[in-house]
């Protein structure tokens, strides 16, 4: 299964635009402010199950300026699916959820869009207007705020979202204060449960553009080597484990019971019953060693050192050049992904924005021509003249080729 289709209508930069990709490896070219990374943003909302949830109610940032005044508007982000595999858990997912074009009961297409339009109260206001009504139009959007908008997910939508006019259709013509009378469209598809949401189902892997890895290795959320041991403490054997963390215990003891620590515990105790007396001081005081006796704490103390130029020397990541660091980084962010293929997923998908970022040249096309993974759809963004020549749609048949401009 690949994503063949991406249509954005209102989103960010985008009027109305329609991406189509292939299998394989897709390449989207732009300069910055093109709107590459908010095409990645559109597809992790759908498939990207780290995103958070906070994030799919969008805000009026959100919404394309051109339109002028975002209230009453959708926004709709729609990805369509090609060859979907005849596998038995991934039709169940697609029959009951997202399925569309059935053949002899099988799925071989299918849709999954997020809609962000008004509730239903707002949209029945606008519906039984007059035609040409401007003014009541203009009182009843005018009321309107972000919180009055809901977040939708459907599959199973036939309708073409990148005509105009079946925007108008459905949406309204806000320009005429024109608006259908029916509040709920059939061509919009049915609403998909939590239950079968597809980004719980595939793996999905996004690398960010690199602007600070230091920091980047420093935050527990974005560290990829703590993201890669934690993917594999889940797989550890607790009777294996359990030696681990009896010996942490034990140091933990022994750090508490030096006597030192018990010196300094008993000098704090007696110069805060000097200085406050025994009514204000502390019942209980003590120091305890914090060494911690879980897996996924363990693993935050450890860090990766590498000798970048010289075999006898390991420094840590902050210590090596920005294009060492990037070149760690990335490859950590693709270990994450093939630990996530070798499970066997219903679909693979990995996004690399802008991998260029701080590369060598010959690193860069090195880096493109070499990325591939067998069942899995690339897409990289990138505006490196180097990589963009490499990634020649008349040369290379299997890469899609896409240019964003401003």
């Amino acid at each position: 299964m690949h994503i063949s289709k991406l249509t954005l209508v209102n989103y960010r930069n985008f009027a109305n635009a329609t991406l189509r990709f292939s299998k394989g490896v897709n390449t989207i070219i732009g300069e910055n402010g093109a709107g590459k990374s908010n095409v990645f943003k559109a597809i992790r909302l759908l498939l990207d199950d780290r995103m958070v949830r906070a994030s799919y109610k969008l805000d009026e940032t959100d919404f394309y300026r051109g339109i002028g005044s975002w209230r009453g508007h959708w926004i709709i982000i729609s990805l369509e699916f090609d060859e979907v595999s005849a596998d038995e858990a991934m039709q169940a997912l697609f029959v009951h959820g997202t399925g569309v074009g059935q053949a002899g009961g099988v799925v071989a297409h299918a849709t999954y869009n997020l809609i962000f339009r008004p509730n239903k109260q707002i949209r029945m206001n606008l519906a039984a207007l007059p035609a040409f009504d401007v003014v009541g139009m203009n009182a009843i959007l005018d009321r309107i705020t972000i919180d009055d908008y809901e977040t939708l997910f459907t599959g199973k939508s036939t309708a073409d979202f990148s005509s105009p006019e079946v925007y108008k259709s459905i949406v309204g013509d806000f320009d005429n204060a024109l608006f259908n009378h029916e509040v709920d469209f059939p061509e919009l598809g049915i609403r998909i449960p939590g239950t079968l949401s597809v980004a719980k189902e595939v793996s999905f892997t996004f690398i960010q553009a690199l602007r600070d890895v230091v920091l980047e290795f420093h935050n527990n959320r974005t560290n990829p080597l703590l993201n890669l041991l934690k993917s594999k403490s889940g797989q550890i054997d607790q009777v294996q484990f359990q030696p681990i963390v009896e010996r942490a215990r034990q140091l933990n003891a022994e750090i508490e019971a030096l006597n030192d620590v018990k010196t300094v515990r008993s000098d704090i105790a007696r110069t805060i019953h000097d200085a406050a007396g025994q009514t204000y001081s502390p019942a209980l005081l003590s120091i305890r060693s914090d060494l911690p006796d879980e897996a996924d704490l363990l693993f935050q103390s450890l860090k990766l050192f590498v000798g970048e130029f010289d075999a006898t020397h390991e420094g840590s990541i902050h210590e090596l050049s920005l294009g060492g660091a990037n070149l760690i980084f990335l490859t950590l962010k693709l270990l994450e992904f093939q630990y996530q293929h070798q499970r066997r997923p219903l679909a693979n998908f990995l996004l690399i924005e802008e991998p260029e970022a701080h590369l060598h040249t010959h690193v860069q096309k090195t880096l493109f021509d070499r990325i591939g993974y067998a069942d899995a759809q690339i897409i990289y963004t990138t505006h490196s003249t180097h990589i963009s020549e490499v990634s020649n749609v008349k040369n290379e048949s299997h890469r899609v080729w896409w240019r964003l401009v401003c």
